[in-house]
């Protein structure tokens, strides 16, 4: 995990949460619907058979995780979880709250532009909430 860098395009309208003993987590800019992003600090990982079988399990109890404190904290209708990596080649997982109410229901968020975004002290709630929710 040294040297791991995050693609900036990953970083574009994102705001870093925490490390995770696998994954880096951000959040999308997205106040609408919660969106998480979490990236394997695994350099040149594009796909998840580039991890281990450890390094899978351990991912997929990151993105239960990360679903469980959505689910908790945001009450989606449904939780979309995905890895398609068509713009970014590095591995990541989107993690995002979905509503029968929400601008895209039911078709995909992307392309779609939020029309409310987080403030900052409302990030550093997220920062905390999730720290405490996770430990």
């Amino acid at each position: 995990m040294k040297n791991f860098t995050v693609d900036p395009e990953l970083e574009k309208n994102s705001y870093f949460i925490t490390d995770l003993e696998l994954s880096k987590v951000y959040i999308k800019n997205d106040k609408e619907n919660p969106w998480f992003v979490l990236i394997p600090k695994k350099m040149h990982a594009t796909e998840l058979m580039d991890l281990t079988h450890e390094e899978q399990c351990i991912l997929m109890e990151e993105i239960t995780m990360v679903s469980d404190f959505l689910k908790n904290f945001y009450k989606p209708s449904k939780l979309n979880v995905g890895a398609l990596g068509n713009m970014v080649r590095q591995l990541h997982i989107h993690v995002i709250a979905r509503y029968e109410n929400d601008r895209a229901w039911p078709q995909a968020l992307w392309g779609t532009t939020p029309s409310q975004i987080f403030e900052e002290v409302e990030l550093e709630n997220i920062r905390s909430n999730f720290q405490d929710f996770v430990e």
